[in-house]
């Protein structure tokens, strides 16, 4: 029964993260990943597939999650491991990963003068 209520647990936390990704899919604007920080659309180069790359991430990152549920029913031991991974390692990747869509899909700063007078333009 303990393992249950685990699995159902873990598989809870994972479908918010997969809700997240989705969300991101659905989304026209630009996705925040810091709180308090706001990206435009003038920041960045192809917001669809910024926010496609940000839903992604998070449905990868609801993988640890996932298999941590899994492997309640087998080993708990197993499962906790999973777990601190998705809380610590899976953090790190995270990071890592808004990163390489920052670098990816924001307009580089020598270029944003020259993006903010195209969108007078428009």
């Amino acid at each position: 029964m303990e393992s249950i209520v685990f699995v159902l647990i873990s598989w809870l936390c994972a479908s918010v993260f997969v809700l997240l990704g989705y969300a991101c899919f659905k989304r026209r604007t630009p996705v925040n990943f810091w709180s308090g920080a706001e990206v435009k659309k003038t920041e960045v180069t192809n917001v669809r597939k910024y926010n496609v790359a940000n839903g992604v991430m998070w449905c990868i990152y609801s993988m640890f999650y996932w298999i941590a549920g899994l492997a309640a029913i087998v080993s708990k031991t197993v499962s906790v491991i999973f777990l601190v991974m998705g809380c610590t390692v899976g953090i790190f990747g995270l990071i890592l990963g808004y990163c390489w869509i920052k670098r990816r899909y924001f307009i580089s700063y020598r270029d944003s003068y020259v993006a903010s007078k195209l969108n007078d333009y428009k």
